[in-house]
């Protein structure tokens, strides 16, 4: 078994004995090209339109393999399980052992730390400069970025990066919109790169954002209806059991909200958001990271980034909030310009940025996603894995799990073979988040819209074990076949999701989706690491461990309800964890008396 000690130390120690291949001068066939990835059409609803204009570049971000496997894992599991053992057996060749005395629960790594465990090997670092040098890329061009593990290369020409990658960019445009992209529908690496290299972007991914479902009744504020089913803050503070607590810790907490597609908070929505749902809160603010260039505009705000901003701030307030605004996705284009200015991809542009952060918010919340089978297998682990840089840093990160129930569409693969399959969102399927489904009415039942079920990339995490087989008894054999049953599960746990009111340009909007929970979800667990802060104690960090641990006497569990989809009932909420509900809605009280208390032993 791995240890956080021996993770470290694999990290550190430099190599002595030369690699076989390293011992001869290095000229691998640069030429001898292997297939990276390749859709074998253009992914459903984007249309090629044509070549980009002479000159245009692109930035391209190389994920490099670390020189340790699981070090990051073991690290993560480490500092985020309150159950891990507090002996940590190490060994040292010759076998010696020594018995280190430590709870290593909540001591959270640094953003150098981090950056240790997921180095590369310095030979990965060598061939992989040799290929760049190799196509005429100057060095003055490429820098390490996300941690230490990948590498970003500015400013390449198109044909270039077609040379490069055995690639064929184009521009792509999404049907019905404006919303255009460069990409290419494959692309290939030299055999001497593919056991360095786990990826690269922007390559074959084609994404879309995940918005809620807008159910606008054009009332003006002064119209509202008292109809008792709308969802306000009041509502769910009362429904989640947290209306007693105040905040203690707001010099040290903060909670950060994500906002993609030119998606902007409106601070005068905001204002009367809080001044008719929240009386006691005066003067709600958060700051603005503008990322990418988004072009942050407050006085064009957009549905989803209110919505965010207004129930995390309904729920934790006086907390303080960060707002990063994401350029670089959606983007309108002018037709006769062509300028692909979305050649960033949407995670890896902000993670870019999170990971070189020495201070980050203790709970992030995010409301986008798409259809893990968009995702690239290798682009989907990398990205993953930045997620797992966060978690070892003490911070928690949520994502809605989808509105589209086990799959939206035909729910065909797209890999050619036309069969049917549950189709899982990405990022709700890494297991280094927490994902949120969601529920509806009082008492809660399932939400028919709540994404959920089983991943096609990532395998069960160890901490679900328990919950998911739990679950495939009381399953039985009903839909097998469609889900694949040795993996991750989600949704972890999940909140309302259904009419949540808003401001929005002055006037009342209605949403549902788990765009709507999730903002819910990440404010109990906001408040949660508030309390942990004020009695000194270590922050949630990633949260599953505890989640499927000590804190499932926390939760309200759903059992009526299902996920339809795929031409199916979906899966059913029942006694337990379920991929449609997780497990449950959050009780804030019951919560806070299953926080851990770490004693750490010298």
């Amino acid at each position: 078994m791995h240890y956080l000690w021996l993770s470290v130390l694999c990290a550190l120690v430099v190599i002595t004995r030369p690699l076989d291949s390293a011992a001869t001068p290095f000229a691998p066939n640069w030429n001898n090209m292997h297939t990276k990835h390749r859709w074998n059409a253009i992914p459903g609803k984007w249309e090629s339109i044509g070549q980009p204009p002479v000159g245009i570049t692109i930035d391209l971000r190389i994920a490099l393999k670390p020189h340790c496997e699981h070090a990051l894992t073991d690290a993560i599991y480490e500092v985020s399980n309150p159950n891990h053992p507090k002996h940590v057996l190490f060994f040292v060749p010759p076998p010696t052992q020594v018995t280190l005395l430590r709870c290593r629960y909540g001591a959270y790594l640094s953003k150098e730390q981090v950056a240790k465990l997921v180095a590369p090997h310095p030979y990965t670092l060598e061939v992989v400069e040799a290929w760049l040098r190799h196509h005429g890329v100057s060095p003055s061009n490429v820098s390490t970025t996300h941690g230490g593990n990948w590498l970003t290369v500015t400013g390449v020409p198109v044909s270039k990066a077609n040379e490069l990658l055995g690639a064929s960019y184009q521009l792509y445009r999404y049907a019905g919109t404006n919303e255009t992209i460069l990409r290419t529908v494959g692309y290939a690496l030299p055999v001497a790169l593919h056991t360095h290299v786990q990826t690269v972007a922007p390559t074959t991914y084609f994404g879309s954002p995940l918005t809620p479902r807008e159910r606008p009744r054009g009332h003006r504020v002064s119209a509202l209806s008292t109809r008792d089913d709308h969802v306000t803050p009041a509502v769910l503070r009362s429904l989640y059991n947290s209306v007693t607590y105040q905040p203690a810790a707001t010099e040290q907490n903060m909670i950060g909200v994500t906002g993609f597609s030119g998606q902007y908070v409106s601070d005068e929505d905001l204002e009367l958001f809080m001044a008719l749902f929240r009386s006691d809160a005066n003067d709600p603010t958060f700051l603005v990271i503008d990322v990418n260039d988004s072009g942050y505009d407050p006085s064009k705000p957009g549905s989803e980034a209110n919505l965010d901003m207004q129930y995390t701030q309904g729920m934790a307030w006086p907390t303080p909030h960060v707002f990063y605004s994401m350029g670089g996705v959606a983007e309108e284009f002018i037709p006769d310009s062509f300028i692909p200015v979305n050649t960033n991809e949407p995670f890896l542009g902000w993670l870019e940025v999170m990971t070189r952060l020495e201070d980050l918010p203790q709970t992030i919340s995010t409301s986008y996603g798409g259809d893990e089978q968009t995702f690239p297998r290798d682009y989907a682990t990398s990205v993953c894995e930045l997620f797992g840089q966060l978690g070892a840093r003490g911070i928690s990160v949520l994502f809605a799990s989808g509105d589209e129930g086990v799959g939206g569409g035909d729910c065909r693969k797209n890999d050619g073979t036309g069969v049917v399959q549950f189709q899982p969102g990405f990022p709700a399927t890494c297991p280094w988040v927490t994902s949120v489904g969601g529920t509806m009415r009082r008492p809660e039942v399932a939400a028919p819209f709540s994404s959920g079920g089983f991943s096609n990339v990532f395998k069960r995490p160890i901490y679900q074990t328990d919950a998911v087989l739990g679950f495939f008894e009381q399953l039985g054999k009903q839909h097998a076949g469609l889900y694949n049953a040795s993996s991750r599960g989600f949704p972890d746990v999940s909140a309302q999701a259904r009419r949540f009111t808003i401001i929005h340009d002055n006037e009342f909007m209605f949403l549902r989706g788990t765009s709507c929970s999730t903002p819910v979800v990440a404010g109990i667990i906001s408040l949660l690491n508030d309390y942990q802060l004020s009695k000194n104690r270590p922050v949630l960090g990633f949260l599953n461990p505890w989640l499927y641990g000590t804190a499932i006497q926390g939760f309200n569990d759903i059992t009526s309800g299902s996920n339809p989809g795929c031409g199916t009932d979906g899966f059913s909420a029942v006694p337990g964890w379920d991929p449609v509900t997780g497990l449950g809605t959050p009780d804030f009280q019951r919560l806070l008396d299953l926080l851990p208390n770490p004693i750490p032993t010298n």
